[in-house]
Parts: structure tokens; C-alpha cells; sequence
């Protein structure tokens, strides 16, 4: 038995209670001193979030509420737990959903009822040894300093070989998280070199994707599907290449069969219902949305696009009572959010025009309003394209058009808002002003940044800093403006000397950015560099 399993803060999650004691006492058995029981899985979330566990046994049926594949799903999402936690799913089932539901989450082990002491303790000891290595690596990720976590990467698989698949995926993961392309290309490609491996091959589809080479990325999904169809992540990439190349019937296929093989992850459920309805199919429209809600109910990450997309579904099936009735609940389950309160006020209005209930239907729509102006600079790109689609239905071009020309401005390198922008506007029989706002609006983003840019060079920081100081009112979420601002804040400094006044307002600004973007790797490398205590305040 090793030190380290028996000092290892351990969790049992089970909703029987006898199966509690079981698992608690075989884990008390192997020395482990520290052991907390959960009861569901909400219970378990409460207890990851408040403390640090290495070794986790969860069931995968809780019960009502949250299964295991959902309470490992937020755990990972809210980084309850890192790259060197040990998940173990248990179960007594044998299904082909609930076996796939598992697979997809990626536990560490996966182990069928019953459970004696002697596998579970020969698991653990592998793992525990395994998981350790990578303490240097999860707190690299947590302090959000990916550079140095892939540097740690770097030096464990130097160090370590016999650890280099697990060291590699995360590795490759970071890679692609912070855009670095090429050294995720060139990783891929000298894992593929020695075989075929379907994450590697997947992730290599994923860099072509991130090029823009959709045929290349297209081609690498359905390699990957072709020698192992039961890889459902790369189904979703290649739904989504699909959807990129303007396939979107093939797309709906992909994700259809997808579904039928693994029919709980909440994320594909909303994208098959978003596809669908863009294809006008929308009986799988409706269904897929209101399974993405059934799967969410009890979780804590509640997607409100899902509620807000069904009821227009509903309304477009000329369901509006069942359509207002979808918005009323949304309301209530997001009762905390002005976003959605937006969103739904703007499909109330639609819903409203639709049936020829006039007056009711300019009330929601001037409640949006209403809402809309409380919250300047804050609305989520879902809303400000909801409430802009309700506006050129109302016949409220100007508003509709101010709206999204906002939306592209403080979003200009997006291109997937652009696209979502200018079909937006297709669908209003406005492809080509659509267009031409997006173009226009970009270019007027960049034609600033890059006078910015010149100023800097020419030695005139303050008058470049004014510039763009300007143009972030009217751009509060442009991060490449901020960016843009403290190097000329900064430049300023060098040429003239330190400034309190001035590095506040750059603490400031790359506050902001890393609350947009905390990948924003040259943010993190000015806070550090200005700022190395890490403080979020300056004096």
C-alpha cells in the first residue's frame, strides 16, 4: 500500500445507503483515513466545492436529480476537481446508454458492481502513482498560466515516458485551448506517426477545423468514425464541420446518429435541436430541445437558449399557448438573470405579433427595451440577436441595425458572431445589408486599432491612448481595443516614467480582459509582469 493512497481525501457518492457503508468501509480498509459520503449528487457538488479531494467513487444511477456522468460533467466545469483528482464511476447497469454516457465523460476508472476490495485497491494504487505527477500541471491550469502548464507538460514527458499518453492528451488539450495550432498539428501528427489513435486523430481534425480547411477536417471526422464509431466526440466535430461547409441536412444526420448511440449529453441534445430547426425539421427541433432541458433539470448549468429556442419552435408549430407557457417557466427557473428576461420578453413579442395580439405583442417588446437599456454593454450575444430578430419583425429597422452594428464592433475578430450576424439577417430578406454592416463595422474596429498601432510607433502614446480611450466608450467589450490600450499605456510609461494614475487604468483594463477572455495569454503576461503578486487591486 502506498503513503500517498492512504493520506488521499477520499469521496463516496452513492444514493443507497448500505452501498455507502460498503464502499466506505472497503476504502477505510485500505488504510485511507480521510473518507466524506454523499448521498446525491448535489450533495457530492456541495462537498467538491468546498474542499479538495484526490480519489472519487461515484455511483452513475443517483437517483433523482443528477446522475454520476452529470455531477462528473460540473465538477469539471467549475474545476471542483483538476487533472490529478481520480474519478472512479460504479455502477450496476449494463446498458448501452448509460455504459456510452460514461465513456464520454472520461472517468479514470469504470468499474462494475460489485466492487471487492482487492480491484479497487489495485486500480487506486496504479492511478494514485499516475495522478501525481500532475499536482505541477493542475495548478499551472488553475492559475489559468497555460504557458506554464504546457512547460510542465513538456518536462514530465522528458522525465517520465512511461507517462506520456495521459501527459500528451493534456498537453495537446492546452495547445488548443490557447490557439497554439501548429504545435498541436505537429504533437498530432507524431502521435499518428507511430498508430492510429482516435483522440489524436480527432484532435488533428480539430486543428484543420480551427484552420478553416473544413474538406481536410471533414475527411479526419469520418476517418476517425470509420475505424471506431462509438468515438461520439468526433461525431459532434464533424456535425459542426458540416455545418461550417453548409451542409446542414448531413450535419442533423450526424448528430441524429450520434444521439441514438449516446442520448444524455445536454450540449449535442441543443446543437441537433438548433440544426434541426434551421432545417425546418421541427418535430426533432422540439424533441431534442426538451430532452436538452429534461437532462439539465437538476444541474446548476442550465442552458437558457435551449428554453427560449423551444418556444419559438412551438410557436413556428403554431403552438403559441404551449410557446408562452415554455416562456413563463423560463422566467422562473432563470429569475436571477436580466439576459434571459431579454431574451424571452423578445420572443414573447414574436409569439404575440404572430397571433395578431398587437398590443400585447409592442408591451414585451418594450419591456425588452426597457431591460435592454439597464444593461448597457453587458447583453450576451444570444439576447442581442434575439432582441434584434424581434425588432426587424416588428418593423424596427434602425434599433435592429444599431444593435447588431454594437455587437460586431466590441466583437470584430468573431466570425462566428459575424456569420450568426449576417444570417440573421438573411432570414429578414437583408442578406446584403446584413453584409455590409458586418463588413463595415469590422473594418471601422480595425482602421481604429491599427491608428492606435501607428501612433505607438511614432512615439505619440498619449495621443494614441486618447484615441483609443475614446473608442472603448463606445466599445466597452472590444478586448483587442484594451489590449491595444495598455501596450500604449504602457509605451507611454516607458517614454515618459511611471505613472500611478496610469497603471491603475491598465490594472484595470486587463481585469477586464481576463473576466472576458482568461485564455488571453499576452493579458496574463502584462499582469504578471506589472503586477506579480497577482492582487486584482493597484494602488
Amino acid at each position: 500500500m502506498s503513503v500517498s493512497l492512504t493520506k488521499a481525501r477520499t469521496l463516496v457518492v452513492d444514493d443507497f445507503q448500505g452501498m455507502r457503508t460498503i464502499l466506505r468501509d472497503i476504502v477505510r480498509a485500505m488504510g485511507v483515513t480521510h473518507v466524506d459520503t454523499a448521498a446525491n449528487g448535489r450533495e457530492a457538488l456541495n462537498l467538491l466545492r468546498g474542499s479538495h479531494y484526490d480519489v472519487v467513487i461515484c455511483d452513475f444511477n443517483l437517483g433523482p436529480g443528477l446522475n454520476g456522468q452529470q455531477v462528473l460533467d460540473e465538477a469539471r466545469l467549475h474545476d471542483y476537481i483538476g487533472v490529478s483528482s481520480i474519478w472512479v464511476m460504479v455502477t450496476a447497469e449494463k446498458t448501452a446508454e448509460m455504459v456510452m454516457g460514461a465513456a464520454e465523460v472520461k472517468p479514470d476508472e469504470y468499474l462494475l458492481k460489485p466492487i471487492n476490495q482487492s480491484i479497487l485497491e489495485s486500480r487506486l494504487e496504479r492511478l494514485i502513482v499516475k495522478k501525481q505527477a500532475l499536482r505541477g500541471i493542475e495548478e499551472a491550469i488553475k492559475a489559468k498560466d497555460y504557458a506554464a502548464a504546457i512547460d510542465r507538460c513538456d518536462q514530465l514527458i522528458h522525465a517520465e515516458p512511461a507517462k506520456h499518453p495521459e501527459i500528451l492528451r493534456i498537453k495537446s488539450d492546452l495547445q488548443l485551448k490557447v490557439g497554439d495550432y501548429d504545435g498541436a498539428k505537429a504533437l498530432f501528427e507524431s502521435i499518428l506517426a507511430a498508430r492510429s489513435v482516435p483522440w489524436a486523430r480527432t484532435g488533428q481534425g480539430k486543428v484543420y477545423f480551427h484552420k478553416g480547411e473544413y474538406d481536410n477536417a471533414r475527411n479526419t471526422f469520418q476517418q476517425v468514425l470509420d475505424e471506431n464509431r462509438m468515438f461520439i466526440e468526433a461525431s459532434d466535430w464533424l456535425a459542426k464541420t458540416f455545418e461550417a461547409l453548409g451542409e446542414r441536412a448531413r450535419a442533423q444526420q450526424v448528430l441524429l446518429d450520434a444521439v441514438k448511440l449516446s442520448p444524455n449529453s445536454a450540449s449535442r441534445q441543443k446543437v441537433l435541436g438548433e440544426t434541426a430547426h434551421k432545417n425546418g425539421d421541427l418535430g426533432v427541433a422540439q424533441a431534442a430541445f426538451e430532452r436538452t432541458i429534461k437532462i439539465s433539470e437538476f444541474s446548476s448549468n442550465k442552458n437558457p437558449t435551449a428554453y427560449v429556442a423551444l418556444a419559438k419552435v412551438l410557436s413556428e408549430s403554431d403552438a403559441p399557448d404551449e410557446a408562452l407557457k415554455v416562456l413563463a417557466r423560463t422566467k422562473g427557473v432563470f429569475k436571477d438573470s436580466t439576459d434571459v428576461a431579454i431574451q424571452a420578453a423578445a420572443v414573447e413579442s414574436a409569439v404575440y405579433r404572430k397571433t395578431g395580439q398587437q398590443d400585447l405583442s409592442d408591451a414585451a417588446m418594450a419591456q425588452a427595451e426597457q431591460l435592454l437599456a439597464s444593461q448597457p454593454g453587458k447583453l450576451s450575444q444570444d439576447a442581442a440577436i434575439e432582441v434584434a430578430q424581434a425588432m426587424l419583425a416588428l418593423g424596427r429597422k434602425d434599433q435592429a441595425f444599431g444593435l447588431m452594428r454594437d455587437l460586431v464592433k466590441n466583437h470584430h475578430e468573431d466570425t462566428q458572431l459575424s456569420n450568426k450576424v449576417e444570417e440573421l439577417f438573411e432570414q429578414a430578406q437583408m442578406g446584403a445589408e446584413g453584409r455590409s454592416l458586418v463588413a463595415e463595422s469590422r473594418e471601422e474596429v480595425i482602421q481604429i486599432n491599427n491608428q492606435g498601432v501607428m501612433l505607438a510607433k511614432q512615439g505619440q502614446f498619449a495621443e494614441g491612448a486618447r484615441l483609443l480611450r475614446t473608442a472603448l466608450q463606445n466599445l466597452p467589450g472590444n478586448e483587442v481595443v484594451m489590449m491595444n490600450l495598455c501596450g500604449l499605456l504602457i509605451g507611454q510609461m516607458r517614454a515618459e516614467g511611471k505613472s500611478d494614475a496610469l497603471m491603475s487604468e491598465v490594472m484595470e483594463l486587463l481585469e477586464r480582459v481576463r473576466e472576458l477572455n482568461p485564455l488571453n495569454e499576452k493579458a496574463r503576461q502584462y499582469m504578471s509582469v506589472l503586477h506579480p503578486s497577482g492582487g486584482r487591486g493597484h494602488g
